[in-house]
């Protein structure tokens, strides 16, 4: 009984949370400029860290299949992280005016006037290279889990 009771209320108290949320103050948000710098440093860090990873990869064993996979999978993403870098750049001189229709609705459209808007546009469609670098990465991790041990440390 005694653990019924106990049950009872972690659902009432979780219910409560699902009603009354307490404040989250871990998220700080971080409005222009220093949104927009630290969103553009971390696709940078990110490009860093694929290069590395990729160079790593290069220095292991050429005959896995795994490796290669995964390596042509962080290239992918660090164009993907190029594409962003240049979209989010190509951004900044567009503003709500250069919409034609609802905001946020799908029949909203840009008007094409100037490059910046067609760099806009085009670096847009980055699911063209972040789709294909996350389906060879995953095929590159279950090669590694499929393919014998060379039994080199």
């Amino acid at each position: 009984m005694k653990n019924i009771h106990r049950l009872a209320l972690l659902i009432w108290i979780w219910g409560l949370e699902g009603i009354f949320p307490r404040p989250a103050l871990a998220i700080q948000p971080h409005g222009p400029p220093e949104g927009f710098y630290l969103h553009q440093i971390a696709h940078l860090v990110f490009i860093g860290a694929l290069i590395f990873f990729i160079y790593k990869l290069a220095q292991e064993v050429q005959e896995h299949r795994s490796f290669r996979l995964l390596a042509w999978a962080c290239g992918l993403l660090v164009l993907w992280n190029l594409d962003c870098l240049v979209g989010h750049m190509s951004a900044l001189p567009i503003s709500n005016l250069d919409f034609i229709g609802v905001e946020g609705h799908l029949k909203q459209r840009l008007v094409m006037s100037g490059p910046s808007h067609w760099i806009y546009y085009v670096t847009s469609l980055d699911n063209v290279i972040l789709l294909p670098a996350a389906y060879i990465f995953y095929r590159g991790l279950k090669a590694l889990l499929t393919e014998p041990e060379t039994g080199k440390p």
